[in-house]
């Protein structure tokens, strides 16, 4: 490998390990390639057009939202067209409103209607419209693609993302009580246009305990009062990706009895091979022609492969890739060896 190579994944930032939800399919090797088996990516497509009620299960870092993105955001392939995925934010929400049904249901509208809001000029529907059906490809991935992220699908009918709004906003304005109804009949309205609306919560890592902080509490209220609503009375489906300490409450066990599937993100039989294959990933959508052996030696593979197995974070395994390509381009080498990888690891504390 030359440092000319070395340089060029440092400047595309090729293993840079978080990017936002809409860019995340993008880098994702499904794990449903990795495995061999049809258990998680197929599995979840599957679930989402039955109004499958879902639990993603897997620690922080291993890759939940990029299962969720690659099978239901903006560049997803082969979600039943009458699926409208509806991305819900939670981790910055107050505790009241991540654990009281009335207050949720409130939030769920707003969501629903700063989505309905974004309206479109002619042209730009038109374009969306264009892209859509003719499956652009993303460039340099060697894939294709079309669009199907909730606000941008919801709003290729602009009629309908109209009726949407207004039906959101009457329930909203009134509060308490009558957004509980209004989320029933936000969905029924959906269900008359012959369209599936499907929920994707995916950011409720942030109530583990970690670092002193102890925000469980959070989760417990979710999960005993927000779950049940959502799987009893909202009439769609949705997605809910768990972090793996949810698993020893309480309430989880309650609200897990509730729900029509849990996938847990699987192992990779081959953590060598899993690595390889997303490393290799980031390089193609960086357009670099190289392969793993031009970047990095066989021991720091190896090496990458213990990280992954101890800790199942994609995550820490990408971010300390990234830190050892700039320290690679700062002391001028050819090759990230294993030592680069350990000192990019300290450095990561």
């Amino acid at each position: 490998m030359s440092l000319g190579l070395l340089e060029a994944l440092e400047d595309t930032r090729a293993f840079e390990a978080t990017h936002r939800f809409e860019h995340l399919s993008e880098f994702h090797v499904p794990f449903d390639e990795l495995t061999r088996s049809e258990t998680t990516e197929s599995t979840l497509r599957a679930l989402a057009a039955r109004r499958g009620k879902v639990a993603l299960v897997g620690p922080s870092g291993a890759g939940k939202s990029s299962v969720i993105a690659s099978v239901l955001g903006p560049m997803a392939e082969e979600l039943a067209e009458e699926v409208i995925p509806l991305r819900i934010p939670v981790a910055a929400l107050d505790i009241e409103t991540a654990t009281e049904p009335m207050a949720f249901a409130q939030h769920l509208l707003r969501t629903v209607i700063r989505y309905s809001t974004e309206i479109l000029t002619a042209e730009e529907s038109v374009a969306l419209s264009r892209s859509a059906a003719d499956q652009v490809s993303s460039e340099g991935a060697g894939r294709t693609h079309r669009f199907s992220i909730g606000a941008p699908k919801l709003l290729l009918d602009l009629g309908f993302a109209s009726e949407v709004k207004s039906e959101a906003e009457q329930f909203v304005e009134q509060g308490g009580g009558p957004a509980l109804e209004g989320a029933t009949r936000l969905v029924e309205l959906f269900h008359a246009h012959g369209r599936e609306p499907f929920l994707i919560i995916d950011d409720s890592d942030h109530w583990i305990r970690v670092a002193g902080k102890d925000l469980t509490a959070t989760a417990d209220g979710f999960f005993l009062h927000v779950v049940p609503f959502l799987t009893r009375e909202i009439g769609c489906g949705f997605v809910l990706a768990i972090h793996d300490q949810y698993l020893e409450l309480q309430s989880y066990r309650e609200a897990g009895v509730l729900l029509s599937r849990t996938i847990r993100l699987p192992r990779p039989a081959e953590a060598r091979s899993a690595i390889i294959a997303i490393l290799e990933r980031r390089m193609e959508v960086a357009e670099l022609s190289a392969n793993w052996s031009d970047v990095l030696d066989p021991a720091a593979i190896y090496l990458l492969a213990e990280l992954y197995e101890e800790n199942r974070s994609l995550r820490r395994m990408l971010a300390t890739v990234d830190r050892a390509t700039q320290l690679g381009c700062t002391d001028r080498v050819e090759t990230i060896s294993a030592e680069l990888i350990q000192t990019a690891l300290a450095d990561l504390g």
